[in-house]
């Protein structure tokens, strides 16, 4: 039976006080009994002992005694539903619950990222969720680009209060994803000058950067590749797989001559890491990730990262507050202090 947590929050406060049982008896003129039984969840004090006991740890009553909430279960849409998870992050879109599991690569910021809530149970793409807080109001961004993460720490301090929740994806699945109705945002890049995609959303830009090769040492040549240099690979769907199959049929590689080429890596910084790490010899990715690493690079394209918002959802407080943090001076100062992107200043306006 799991402990009842205001007595664990009353022990927790005591303890980090530097006070006995004992001695917090003595304060309060009880029994060392009455504070044990307390703390082991098997007494309620009285409010008199609760007001003084609060007023001794330097806390609240409600916040010493209050109640765990039980939300009810939700089921959520997952983004993902390959993914084994037991926790997720989740909002809704448009009224529709939608889940973002977290695992593997997607449940990580260097450490492991806070959730939501716990996943009970799997039907398909559908997620039994059991919440941890109310479902919040959340901007929904899909997209390869690593400087969406700064997404987050800047929305939150806008008013009203919206989160933001970020998910990793190739041009392919974050595409995918706006036409399912499961992101709010989708973000994807094309070489400069290209033409604009068919895509049923209002088209605006993000950022500019260089994509490329990027290296440990020296940029490698298709006689070092056959002698064992190993690539560090995107997935499937994503640009920088596109990129890589090109540059083998520029250089006469065959698959099979590649070693890495299996391997599939699903952010742009992961491949700077796995190059960093020693794990893999070269990759395609951004010059920012690049140069973030310290890797060599070698530019292949210059392309522009452009968010793909349906019209629908252009009049929501989401997208509101996302604008505002895109032409903020928060914002554009940290994109712009970040080697490697281009033309910061331009972050929030609608493609031509």
């Amino acid at each position: 039976m799991p402990r009842d947590s205001g007595a664990d929050r009353v022990r927790l406060a005591r303890i980090g006080l530097g006070l006995s049982q004992q001695e917090l008896a003595m304060r309060l003129g009880v029994s060392r009994q009455a504070i044990a039984a307390i703390e082991a969840g098997s007494s309620d004090p009285s409010l008199k002992v609760a007001i003084a006991l609060a007023r001794e740890l330097g806390a609240g009553v409600e916040e010493l005694f209050s109640p765990t909430i039980e939300y009810p279960q939700v089921q959520a849409t997952s983004v993902a539903p390959e993914l084994a998870a037991t926790r997720a992050k989740f909002s809704d879109v448009a009224g529709r619950p939608v889940a973002l599991p977290l695992a593997g690569d997607y449940s990580l910021n260097v450490g492991f990222s806070a959730a939501d809530a716990v996943i009970s149970g799997t039907d398909g793409n559908t997620l039994t969720l059991v919440p941890s807080r109310e479902m919040p109001t959340a901007l929904i961004v899909a997209g390869c680009d690593p400087a969406l993460a700064l997404l987050p720490g800047v929305i939150t301090y806008l008013e009203p209060r919206v989160e933001c929740l970020w998910w990793p994806a190739s041009n392919a699945e974050a595409l995918a994803l706006l036409r399912e109705g499961l992101v709010h945002v989708a973000g994807f890049h094309l070489a400069v000058g290209e033409p604009l995609p068919a895509v049923d959303a209002a088209l605006f830009r993000f950022a500019r950067w260089r994509e490329g090769l990027a290296f440990r040492s020296m940029p490698p040549t298709a006689m070092q590749v056959r002698q064992g240099l190993r690539l560090a690979n995107r997935q499937s769907g994503s640009e920088a797989r596109r990129m890589v199959d090109q540059y083998l049929r520029e250089n006469e590689l065959l698959l099979e001559e590649v070693p890495g080429y299996e391997s599939s890596i699903t952010a742009h910084a992961l491949v700077g890491s796995a190059l960093a790490a020693g794990v893999a010899d070269y990759g395609v990715t951004t010059e920012p990730v690049a140069l973030a690493f310290g890797l060599g690079f070698t530019e292949l394209a210059i392309e522009d990262f452009i968010l793909a918002i349906p019209s629908d959802f252009v009049p929501t407080r989401q997208i509101r507050l996302l604008f505002q943090a895109l032409t903020s001076q928060q914002f554009r100062s940290q994109l712009a202090a970040i080697r490697g992107y281009l033309e910061v200043e331009r972050s929030g306006e609608p493609m031509e």
